[in-house]
Parts: structure tokens; C-alpha cells; sequence
């Protein structure tokens, strides 16, 4: 059972990793984006990075919910286990499944079509990760240290995040598609500059949270 913990512990770190890292890519991808001086075309391409690395944190959070419970259920700390652990991660593995068929750059007609359930879905799971954090806090022993009460609820905080963002950035494609057919104008620039720039604290926001759930996971605090 030991090499099995260390090997969960190492995937949901290395999970983390994806995470944190490939996100500031896109970031730094999306900031390119908005350079005037570089042509529709280069832009188009920064777009295109920017979509095949955000492919990472995506299928990172489908997947450090259930390695977590592993872990939680390995060291004695959660009380869910068997089936309900292997139900964990049917939902975890068909969620980054449905993820690479929606977002990544090649993705398939069909998974395009995907889109809308993966949008009701998000609502989904924010709702399950509030109930787990109220079932906790109720006093139930399904997390039974505040540490990990504090990060399931911000990791359900980044669901949160991903749902506003998502809603946020619906403009950015039709105005992206003006970018590369009718080339830079002051409006096409405006819409997108302004969805990139207000994205930018939601985006921080999301760098904060899995720097402080390492953080928790790491240190443990008594509280």
C-alpha cells in the first residue's frame, strides 16, 4: 500500500506542476496576443499555443480531486474508499476524456459538439465540491481535518473561476475570427483586450489557490 501512496503522491504533485506551469504559458501566450505590431497570422498562431497548453491545467483539475481522495484514503484521512473511490475516478478520467476532445486544437467535429454538457457538468461539480464541503463541516467524517475541509473548498473556488471565465471569454472567438478576416481594427482590439485584461485577476486568482493548496498539503496546519 505504501508504494501505491507515494506513487499517488507523486501524480497529484506532479498534477499541481501541470497545473501551475502550463497556465502561466497560456498566460504569457495570451499577453503576445495582444501586441499589435505582430501580424493576424502570428497572432493566430500564439492562439493556437495558447489552446494546446491550456489543455494541461484542464485535464489537471479533472484528475487532482480523485488522486486526492486516493491519498485522503490511503494516510487515513477520509473515510471514503472502495467503490466510492473508484467512482472518483470513472468521473476524473471521463472528465479529462471530455476534455482532450473539447479543447484541445485538433479536437474532433463531435467533441466541439461537446461543449454544452461540459458547461452543465461544470455546474455539476461545483455543486458536489460545496455539498463534500458542507458535509464536512457539518461535523461528518468524511474529511475530518480543517486543512483538507480548506482544500476542497478552494479547489472548488477554481471550478468557480473556470465557470466565470468561460462565460467571460464567449466574445473572444467571433472576435478573434474578425481579427483574422477583417485584420486589427480599434474595435476588434478593444473586445480583445478588454476580455484578456479582465481575465488577468481571475487568472492570478487560480495561481494563487493551487500555490496555497500545495502549500497546505505540505505544511498540514493544525487550525
Amino acid at each position: 500500500m505504501e508504494i501505491w501512496t507515494t506513487f499517488f503522491v507523486f501524480f497529484h504533485v506532479l498534477l499541481m506542476a501541470f497545473w501551475l506551469g502550463a497556465d502561466m504559458g497560456t498566460y504569457y501566450a495570451a499577453i503576445l496576443i495582444l501586441k499589435k505590431d505582430y501580424s493576424p497570422q502570428q497572432r493566430a498562431v500564439l492562439a493556437r499555443v495558447l489552446q494546446g497548453v491550456d489543455i494541461f491545467p484542464r485535464i489537471a483539475m479533472c484528475l487532482i480531486l480523485p488522486s486526492g481522495l486516493t491519498i485522503a484514503a490511503h494516510r487515513g484521512w477520509s473515510p471514503i474508499d472502495g467503490g466510492w473511490l473508484y467512482l472518483a475516478w470513472v468521473i476524473g478520467l471521463v472528465w479529462a476524456w471530455g476534455v482532450w476532445n473539447i479543447h484541445r486544437p485538433t479536437a474532433p467535429a463531435w467533441g466541439k459538439k461537446l461543449h454544452g454538457i461540459e458547461d452543465v457538468w461544470n455546474y455539476v461539480a461545483l455543486g458536489l465540491v460545496a455539498a463534500g464541503v458542507i458535509w464536512a463541516l457539518a461535523g461528518e467524517d468524511f474529511l475530518p481535518a480543517n486543512w483538507l475541509v480548506l482544500k476542497l473548498a478552494l479547489y472548488g473556488a477554481t471550478i468557480f473561476i473556470l465557470i466565470v471565465v468561460n462565460i467571460m471569454f464567449k466574445p473572444f472567438g467571433p472576435a478573434f475570427g474578425r481579427l483574422l478576416s477583417e485584420g486589427s481594427t480599434p474595435e476588434v482590439e478593444g473586445i480583445i483586450s478588454g476580455l484578456i485584461n479582465r481575465g488577468k485577476p481571475w487568472i492570478w486568482a487560480i495561481w494563487a489557490i493551487v500555490v496555497l493548496n500545495t502549500a497546505l498539503a505540505q505544511f498540514k496546519p493544525d487550525f
